[in-house]
């Protein structure tokens, strides 16, 4: 059946349609059904209460209230879609603006420029959004979107780009990503490897796949199971990182730790321990307890009071608190605070405080000070060379 005017399909009524040069006014549980798989509407659909099409549907603007839209095919709309609860549609999706009070379903590839849904957004093929919201959550399968936001959750299924990513609970990125700014309430996590701008949390961070990132913080853990290259690190409670970590600065509010080699351009800094199995590598380290690793290199190295300095240590300053420990050290500038304590000791300038202690070898090529209560358990010996310790 060819239409050459408005047309009006009553409730629940079927009917067979190829084209319609008017605009369609369409009965609450109507079904329409393409005579040649595309039914084309060159005015507006207006509708209460839902309707379906079975084949594809070309229209210049959709606008239904308090009902389902479900079309069985693909969906063209020149202007915009407005559904009062669900659009569905089992094909191809295209329109600039879709809306609807509950859910948007597509099955297949979307090019939109803004998708808005009162509860979730779910697209099942390559999206081209420039702009996605939903009260509840937003399910991405793959593609380049512009801002995606959800009260709960937006995931990622496959390979995506996105601009802009937050969620009031969390962000789950399961395939390769590409993300300008992320940020989650409580989690971000991504699966495979990944390149973000900024990505924060107000809880963790976890990186499984390799990972590039310029800022990353989390209220409480950050978590890398893969290489990592960053510039900035920031954590409430601790930062791990299990393979190779190359950055600029890091700062945790209790540790950070890597399970190979942790190298920093800047600063790295821990309330309570900063570690590596491996080498450990910036330009200052400062932490409340202990630093650790097997090679560790800086420029400057602060120990707390009671604090530990574990491993070879090449620097050049190194300041002990008071009561710290630490041994082989290989360094421009020692200071020893009241009561630390120190082993083998290859230096050019050394100042011990009272009741410091000083044992091992000890070389200097400078200075030796030391306040007259100050325990040099050692026989130093000024030397013109000092070893290199071999990393």
């Amino acid at each position: 059946m060819a239409a050459k005017k408005r047309v009006h399909v009553k409730n629940r009524a079927r009917m067979k349609l190829s084209e319609v040069d008017g605009d369609m006014k369409i009965g609450k549980g109507a079904t329409l059904i393409a005579e040649k798989k595309t039914i084309v509407v060159h005015g507006k659909i207006k509708n209460k209460g839902g309707f379906k099409c079975k084949g594809n549907l070309e229209v210049l603007s959709i606008e239904s209230e308090k009902g389902n839209v479900k079309i069985f095919g693909d969906l063209k709309v020149k202007r915009e879609v407005e559904s009062g609860k669900k659009l569905v549609v089992t094909g191809s999706l295209e329109a600039e603006d879709v809306s609807a009070g509950m859910s948007v379903i597509v099955k297949k590839d979307v090019k939109a420029d803004k998708i808005s849904a009162g509860f979730q957004v779910d697209l099942r093929g390559n999206a081209e959004v420039d702009s996605i919201s939903a009260g509840s959550r937003v399910l991405l399968t793959s593609g380049k979107v512009g801002k995606a936001s959800a009260g709960m959750s937006v995931i990622t299924k496959k390979d995506v780009e996105l601009e802009k990513v937050s969620a009031g609970m969390l962000v789950k990125l399961l395939g390769n990503a590409k993300v300008g700014k992320v940020s989650a309430g409580m989690s971000v996590k991504s699966r495979k490897e990944a390149e973000i701008d900024v990505a924060s949390a107000g809880m963790n961070v976890k990186l499984f796949g390799k990972t590039k990132a310029r800022k990353v913080s989390a209220g409480m853990k950050i978590k890398a199971m893969n290489t990592l290259e960053f510039g900035e690190l920031s954590s409430g409670m601790s930062t791990i990182l299990k393979k190779d970590a190359i950055g600029e600065t890091a700062s945790a509010g209790l540790r950070i730790h890597g399970k190979s080699n942790l190298i920093f351009s800047g600063s790295a800094s821990a309330g309570f321990g900063i570690s590596a199995r491996k080498k450990l590598e910036a330009e200052k380290l400062s932490a409340g307890k202990n630093i650790k690793a097997k090679f560790i290199k800086a420029e400057t190295i602060n120990v707390a009071k009671r604090g530990w300095l574990i491993g070879i240590v090449q620097a050049e300053s190194v300041v002990l608190g008071e009561r710290a420990r630490a041994r082989n050290l290989y360094v421009t500038n020692l200071e020893m605070r009241e009561r630390s304590k120190a082993r083998n000791v290859f230096a050019e300038n050394i100042t011990v405080e009272d009741y410091a202690r000083l044992s091992g070898k000890v070389e200097y090529t400078g200075s030796l000070n030391t306040e007259p209560k100050a325990r040099i358990w050692a026989k130093p010996k000024k030397v013109k060379e000092l070893p290199v310790p071999k990393f």
